[in-house]
């Protein structure tokens, strides 16, 4: 409903009436509506999350499956950027709370697939992870940041930009090995 609605349009009662619990069964579980809030949409944003990784993870491996990753994220930036919009606007507090907590989530899962991709021998060794997940970071955010801002070249949408950052961004940081999967992974999506 929240992802529907939004969180602003959100009724507690309409809510409970849904779920077919009482009003006041909600408020002792969660004791008013911004935590509410809070639980819901940290749940939608780490299930999304762990079923994309799931989905990926049934098929690909190494850098293309990071790859693919972010390009499910990607798919389902509308909603969570409607949401995040919503929570700035009306809920500043319960916005910085759960942007932190995500944030927090996404890099610590990010280091430990670059470290396994270190170990794997697809990623460099030299490499500074916790530097190279700073900076991939704020460069993959500040575009998500500026959309339907950004100045691009006729039929580049933005998430072909991001799409384009991410990838040469594994480039950069890859190991010859890796850069092939990176170019096959490439091919194969262009040929389907």
């Amino acid at each position: 409903m929240i992802a529907e609605l939004g969180v602003k349009s959100l009724r507690v009662d309409d809510l409970a009436h849904d779920l077919a619990i009482s009003k006041r069964t909600l408020y002792e579980m969660f004791g008013d509506k911004e935590e509410l809030l809070y639980h819901s949409i940290k749940h939608l944003f780490q299930s999304e999350s762990r079923e994309v990784q799931t989905s990926v993870g049934e098929h690909l491996s190494g850098i293309p499956a990071l790859l693919e990753i972010f390009d499910g994220m990607m798919a389902r930036s509308a909603v969570r950027k409607r949401l995040t919009e919503n929570l700035a606007k009306f809920y500043p507090e319960l916005y910085e709370r759960i942007m932190t907590e995500n944030r927090d989530f996404g890099l610590k899962m990010l280091r430990e697939r670059l470290t396994r991709l270190v170990e794997e021998g697809l990623i460099s060794e030299i490499v500074n992870i916790d530097l190279s997940i700073t900076m991939f970071y704020y460069t993959s955010m500040g575009l998500m940041r500026r959309h339907g801002r950004l100045v691009l070249p006729n039929g580049v949408t933005e998430q072909d930009a991001l799409r384009y950052t991410i990838v040469n961004f594994f480039r950069g940081i890859a190991t010859l090995k890796g850069v092939e999967q990176i170019d096959k992974y490439l091919a194969e999506k262009i040929t389907k």
